[in-house]
Parts: C-alpha cells; structure tokens; sequence
C-alpha cells in the first residue's frame, strides 16, 4: 500500500491514490472550514467531492470560494435516518466551526441548539454509484452512523473517519465496537493519521 498525507495537518487524511479511480466520487462529511484534503482529490484524479455539513459557518466558506469546482454541498447531518430532523448543539466558541448532535460534546454548549435536516449514507448510495472514498468528521455522529450501516457498495474501497470518543461520552471501546463493526463490512484493515490521541483519525482500506 502507498498511504500518504493528502491536505493540510489538520485537514488531509492518509489516502492510497492508487486505489482511488479518476472522475470517482467521494463523500466528505464534515466540510468544516478547511478543504485541503478535497482539493488534492480533485485536482489529482478529477474527483467529484460531495460535502456534507449542516453549519452555517462552513456554508459561508465555501460560498466565499473562488473557482472551486467538482465540489457540491449538501446543508444538512450525516445520520443513520434519512430525511429526519436532529437537533444540532453550537460551538461554545463563535470562532469555531464545528458543532455537534451530542450535548456531551466538549466544544459545545448543551443548552443552545437548533434544528437540522438529515441525509444517510444509504440514500447517498442510491444517488452516487462510483463512490470510491467515505470520509467523515462529523464530531460524534460517526458512531449512530457505523453502527446502522448494512451494506457497502463494492466501489467504496477507503473509509475515512475521525472518531470523537476524546471529546463526548463515547470511549475507546465504543470505537473499537466501529472498528469491528467496519472489519464485518470488508474493512479490515487501517492505517492511522500521525496523532498524539488513541485510534482518532483512521482510514480502513479493502
């Protein structure tokens, strides 16, 4: 395998280019404010990046993109239900981007939330045929997402996640129940991005 770093420190994940087919489609789960790692799949194989973030503070970034292309965004939760309304908690620091569906969540306030629409991996899959890379950093909500997953399409052959169980009530052994959980769905294997913290940022190949 030939994983490397694609996208800056903060926002690029360990990804085997040889396994990523030009013009594939990958969909990026938690688009934040830094598409580092999206810009390299597109300019490298001519990707089509589907971005998924119900934050307002990542619909303005990338509104305010000049010449971005391949890239289209979706304003609403990646969740195991499709179509469903959750409740999203704001980042206790207005500076910040990153919000979540869990109260627990370090960075967030618990009290102050508001409503917002959800879409599954499922219906993705129905809509996008030549996925060839999952991404997902989406602060705690990789955990309801992994866990009701039942099948995954042949296409997909890397699976990027970062795993929250540093910051919210989940623990390392929840993450590890998503690891087997991957492993069942042909993911057995992983290779981890440079990190001081336990199983973070991992991406699963087959």
């Amino acid at each position: 395998m030939a994983f490397e770093l694609l996208g800056t420190t903060y926002g690029g994940w360990m990804i085997d280019l040889n396994l990523v087919p030009k013009g594939s489609t990958i969909i990026s789960a938690g688009v934040g404010e830094d598409i580092s790692f999206d810009l390299v799949m597109i300019n490298e194989k001519n990707c089509k990046i589907v971005g998924i973030d119900p934050t307002p503070k990542s619909h303005l970034f990338i509104e305010k993109q000049k010449n971005l292309f391949n890239f289209d965004l979706i304003k609403k939760v990646l969740h195991s239900q499709h179509d469903d309304v959750v409740k999203l908690y704001k980042n206790k620091n207005r500076e910040h981007v990153s919000e979540s569906i869990l109260p627990t969540h370090d960075a967030v306030l618990g009290f102050d939330s508001y409503y917002s629409d959800t879409v599954s991996l499922e219906n993705l899959f129905e809509e996008y045929k030549d996925i060839s890379i999952i991404k997902m950093d989406i602060e705690g909500s990789e955990y309801d997402v992994i866990a009701n997953l039942k099948t995954m399409p042949k296409s997909v052959k890397q699976f990027c996640v970062e795993f929250h169980h540093f910051c919210t009530d989940k623990t390392v052994e929840d993450t590890k129940e998503m690891i087997e959980s991957l492993s069942r769905l042909g993911f057995k294997n992983y290779v981890e991005k440079p990190s001081p913290k336990q199983l973070n940022e991992l991406t699963f190949w087959r």
